[in-house]
């Protein structure tokens, strides 16, 4: 991986090449997307909001050329745009405030504005989802295959717009995460581990989830759980988790655990994704709330 961010980094082409060659990986597998996404905002990081539009751009002519080539859509180069972009706005949010926490909430607004737009174009979210999945269905059962019930559809279809919710907002935050980690390894060792264990959501952000998670209860009271506001309380939740993952990096770092502890806590989140990064959501919640790092004490002796 320091391979991949040392050779981005010789020159803005060369990182125009990687991000661009990475996202046409990311075809065939997906997860090379944010790899190609870090490059942009390694980019940005390093050479500031201009570099990063240049990389940028220079990404999104090869890497359009060759969507376009494969796909016979423009849409794959409006994806290109979505997920590029909004990470020259984050890195540079990162790159000025030198604050994760507020890099964090940059991409939380990134998938708030998602669902909001998802919301206006497509009144009908479930429905949309429900035909896409009918159309799927229908062409798997051509070919002699088998598909999901009726109402398994349906149960699908109702949590698949969340589901794209916590894609994007996950992609945003790991792909700034690893660039932010690659400019610590080249150029600041041991930088990004102090900064990530003093990863903290901007306060006003807690009065913004009690808003939130109210009126979903309100929703919820009147029959319906699926609207604008379940969709910001996933995305909130969303942010806290990673306070929390913040917070046992940091009980390790200062108790000083083996890492094999830490090891043990991600399988447990891979296996256990929804439980445990709703316990991770809480724990940032309360440490927003009570500081249990000492964080804003040690600011203020600070200053």
């Amino acid at each position: 991986m320091r391979a991949v961010a040392k050779f981005a980094m010789r020159s803005p082409m060369a990182a125009s090449i990687s991000a661009a060659a990475y996202a046409i990986c990311a075809l065939f597998f997906a997860p090379f997307m944010v790899i190609s996404g870090a490059i942009v905002g390694l980019s940005t990081l390093r050479f500031g909001a201009g570099g990063g539009l240049r990389v940028a751009g220079g990404a999104m002519v090869v890497a359009g050329i060759a969507y376009f080539s494969l796909l016979h859509s423009s849409g794959a180069i409006v994806l290109l745009m979505g997920i590029w972009l909004p990470l020259l706005a984050i890195g540079q949010v990162l790159r000025v405030t030198e604050n994760q926490g507020f890099a964090l909430t940059a991409c939380g607004i990134g998938a708030a504005a998602y669902t909001l737009v998802v919301r206006l174009i497509i009144p009908d979210v479930q429905g949309h989802w429900a035909r896409r999945l009918e159309l799927l269905g229908a062409t798997v059962r051509d070919q002699g295959g088998t598909f999901f019930g009726d109402d398994e559809l349906q149960t699908i279809a109702a949590v698949m717009h969340e589901s794209t919710i916590v894609v994007a907002g996950l992609f945003w935050i790991s792909a700034i995460l690893v660039a932010r980690w690659w400019q610590s390894t080249l150029y600041n060792p041991g930088g990004f581990g102090v900064e990530f264990r003093q990863l903290q959501i901007p306060k006003p952000v807690s009065l913004i989830a009690a808003l939130v998670a109210v009126t979903t209860l309100l929703q919820i009271s009147g029959g319906s759980n699926h609207g604008l506001a379940n969709d910001l309380l996933v995305v909130l939740v969303i942010l806290f988790a990673f306070q929390g993952l913040a917070i046992i990096h940091h009980r390790v770092n200062k108790v000083g655990l083996a890492k094999v502890w830490l090891v043990g806590f991600y399988l447990l989140l891979v296996l256990m994704p929804h439980r445990v990064g709703l316990m991770l959501a809480f724990l940032g919640i309360a440490d927003t709330i009570i500081d249990t790092r000492r964080l804003r004490t040690t600011k203020q002796s600070t200053d």
